[in-house]
């Protein structure tokens, strides 16, 4: 996949403004929201479920990345699982061999299950943020806050 033209980055950022007021708008208020091609008046309906998603992808491409749609059910190579953590591949191989994060070995090679990727960085997420209320409560006792 070639990288995101400047054109394209333009766009993308122009768009996730947009995007951004109209998913605030119908996150909470429809199940679906339709759309409409001004060049030939296609009418199509998209799922408010998807507005995160397309909001990524549009972030990513005024970034200057590219993204990738991935299955909660697709097996990831312990290098794409690296990626995506945005740790190192033998840091990924410590946690898969300690048990923190399920997998299988297709031969000689480990393969994570994307859904077992995203509990995982959930469930850090967590702990961070428990730590970091707790580092809160902690600094407002001691009047450093």
């Amino acid at each position: 996949m070639a990288n995101p033209t400047i054109t394209d980055q333009d766009l993308a950022k122009r768009s996730l403004k947009s995007f951004r007021k109209l998913s605030k708008l119908y996150k909470n208020n429809a199940k679906t929201i339709e759309c409409a091609v001004k060049e030939d008046g296609t009418v199509f309906q998209l799922p408010v479920s998807v507005l995160g998603n397309i909001e990524t992808i549009l972030r990513n491409l005024a970034e200057g990345k590219n993204s990738e749609i991935l299955s909660e059910a697709q097996y990831l190579t312990t290098q794409q699982a690296a990626d995506y953590l945005d740790v190192s591949r033998p840091f990924v191989i410590r946690l898969l061999e300690s048990g923190k994060i399920p997998f299988k070995k297709v031969g000689r090679h480990r393969r994570v299950l994307f859904s077992e990727l995203k509990n995982y960085e959930e469930k850090q997420q967590q702990i961070a943020l428990q730590k970091l209320k707790k580092l809160t409560e902690e600094s407002q006792l001691l009047n450093l806050y």
